[in-house]
């Protein structure tokens, strides 16, 4: 095994000082409660690999891709460690040691050859001339009707949204290993958005275009602030912030502000901001360990019943439809009742 793109991270993986303090907020972990599925035990699995004390395995590369991209262990790392960025490079050693999946494999196919995760040839995106270039991203273009739903708010908001025949940005790509692919990716994406500013649609899009491209994006709860009436709906909620809005680019009162601003009475949970937990819906690991995310989705929805909330709202729509699912699981046991929203739906229903 080659080993390229973990060599890269050998200072980082000495630094982890094995302080267990990522053990606290790992979502697989809570659900597993295996060491070699925290952010510790991966560091040290990584450390074996690029030590060359242990030898690449199909046990090893279940393990690494057990993981959401969360990044609570490493808002708590006393050692500043970046898990995610370690993680992301053994998983591509993995994959070019012949590990990848068939499951992501095919996504990787899919992306390459529509453009996007679904492999869908009928997801285009509505293209049209506008002031602000928005990116859609592949599960909203999956929700044509939600897709449309935020067009029309930006042009109820006096906003003219620029849509090009947009492609993924490429994240499950990095995410999952594939940075041959990814780099062929990256060239195709730039060309369609060579702008330096965007508006994106997606909590994970605007975080990847955000680090990965380098340009200055707005996601569109910020956008939705900068230009919301205010009203008053009369609503009781709770609020799931998403982790790549709230961990990686630091939008947690944003979407609050919206929802104070719209008459929304809001109960916190205990876990919020910087220190929510995982829908369970990140990483790939909806692709790889279905089950394991359903477990993790039951453990979040189990906190927002307990704050007696009749509704959850989410700017995410990865979180929305993993929370949803695990509010109908809920539901159908009688242990409680909660309806999951998406932050959109909300501010559509104060502008109708």
């Amino acid at each position: 095994m080659a080993k390229k793109h973990l060599k890269e991270w050998n200072d980082e993986l000495n630094v982890c000082i094995r302080c267990a303090y990522c053990f606290e907020g790992c979502p697989v972990f809570k659900v597993t409660g295996w060491e070699s599925d925290s952010a510790r035990g991966k560091i040290i699995l990584a450390s074996g690999v690029v030590s060359g004390d242990l030898e690449p395995s199909q046990y090893i590369a279940d393990k690494l891709f057990q993981c959401t991209y969360c990044r609570d262990c490493s808002e708590r790392c006393s050692a500043n460690v970046s898990v995610v960025d370690v993680l992301a490079a053994a998983r591509a050693d993995i994959v070019e040691a012949g590990f990848a999946s068939d499951t992501h494999k095919g996504m990787a196919k899919n992306v390459k050859e529509t453009g996007n995760i679904f492999g869908d040839t009928e997801i285009k995106a509505p293209a049209q001339k506008g002031e602000i270039p928005v990116y859609i991203g592949c599960q909203y273009l999956a929700r044509p009707n939600q897709t449309k739903m935020h067009l029309k708010i930006l042009e109820k908001l006096g906003v003219k949204p620029l849509i090009k025949d947009e492609i993924c940005c490429g994240y499950p790509l990095y995410a999952l290993g594939f940075r041959k692919e990814f780099e062929e990716h990256k060239k195709k994406f730039l060309e369609i958005f060579p702008e330096k500013e965007i508006v994106a649609l997606c909590p994970t899009c605007a975080a990847f275009i955000h680090e990965e491209y380098k340009k200055d994006v707005k996601h569109i709860t910020q956008f939705f602030l900068e230009h919301l009436p205010e009203k008053n709906l009369g609503l009781k909620a709770t609020y799931h912030d998403p982790c790549d809005l709230s961990r990686v680019m630091g939008i947690t009162e944003e979407p609050r502000e919206i929802l104070k601003k719209l008459g929304v009475e809001l109960i916190e949970m205990p876990r919020n901001r910087k220190t929510s937990h995982c829908c369970g819906g990140g990483g790939g690991i909806l692709m790889s360990d279905v089950n394991l995310s359903d477990d993790i989705a039951i453990l979040r929805i189990k906190q927002a019943i307990a704050t007696g909330a009749p509704l959850l709202i989410t700017p995410c729509p990865t979180c929305e439809q993993v929370l949803r699912k695990a509010a109908a699981v809920m539901k159908e046991k009688g242990d409680g009742s909660i309806q999951v929203k998406n932050l959109s739906d909300i501010v559509w229903k104060a502008l109708a």
